[in-house]
């Protein structure tokens, strides 16, 4: 599919094609048409250059996808992540980040990447439209920064890990976490585990000793994890199992977490 480019515009395209940013926002393009002496008024410019092709509306107001010529046609990258990064352009400061088996996934970690991608927020935070729309919305709040990758946030090893065992119901596939949570465990720095799970509620100590014990034994020995109360793994229904050791009443898990092999 031939895209035409006017002798007008071409100067802008050709600052687009040397930046290659993924997404720009109308702010950006402003300075980019000031960049290459064009004339026109911004609005202008981005409603020709997406009559031709060479942007894309994105789910976030006012955020335009950038189609390079090598695609050689008017079609997206079809990135899972567009949504987010858009957002991201048009608010930096919303508190959003790829978690759970999402997380796992762009940690290198996960075999496969879940059908629709998870992101986090905190409590009570607002959630953007393009954001609700976009992705599969959980709510926890991580002590940890997210790690940037591919410049997008995504939580750290250690915030997967303790958001696991605060919240085991916003897992939707437990098989798929079992399948890589060795790996996500030996990822995880001690310091940042403690740094995260330091303050939070007895239930979530024990649900992490109950996940992680078969993995890491000794770390759940110098967390020091004192057995209470009757603590639930998942919503409270029929068991699957009960773990003694931990007072846990597990109705999720696919088989014992102790039954995966020492990590350390």
């Amino acid at each position: 599919m031939t895209r035409s480019i006017s002798p007008t515009l071409a100067p802008v395209l050709g600052l687009l094609e040397l930046n290659r940013p993924v997404i720009i926002s109308r702010k950006e393009m402003e300075i980019l048409v000031c960049e290459a002496g064009v004339n026109w008024p911004v609005n202008v410019v981005i409603q020709r250059l997406s009559k031709l092709g060479w942007l894309k509306e994105t789910e976030a107001r006012g955020v335009w996808e950038f189609v390079p010529a090598e695609r050689a046609g008017s079609f997206s990258s079809g990135d899972p992540l567009l949504s987010l990064r858009a957002t991201l352009t048009a608010h930096p400061n919303v508190p959003v980040a790829v978690a759970l088996g999402s997380a796992m996934w762009y940690l290198d970690i996960a075999d496969r990447r879940p059908d629709v991608t998870e992101v986090a927020l905190p409590p009570r935070s607002h959630v953007p439209a393009a954001i609700r729309r976009s992705y599969r919305v959980v709510r926890h709040e991580t002590r940890l920064p997210p790690v940037q990758v591919r410049g997008i946030p995504v939580h750290s090893p250690a915030s997967v890990l303790v958001h696991l065992a605060t919240r085991p119901t916003d897992v939707r596939s437990w098989a798929a976490v079992f399948d890589g949570l060795p790996e996500l465990v030996g990822a995880a720095e001690e310091m940042d585990i403690l740094t995260e799970i330091e303050g939070r509620t007895h239930a979530t100590h024990a649900r992490f000793a109950y996940l992680v014990e078969g993995i890491a034994p000794k770390l759940v020995e110098r967390l020091r994890v004192q057995p209470r109360g009757k603590v639930w793994f998942g919503p409270r229904g029929p068991l699957r199992r009960h773990d003694s050791r931990w007072n846990i009443a597990d109705t999720i898990l696919p088989f014992p977490p102790s039954e995966l092999g020492s990590q350390r």
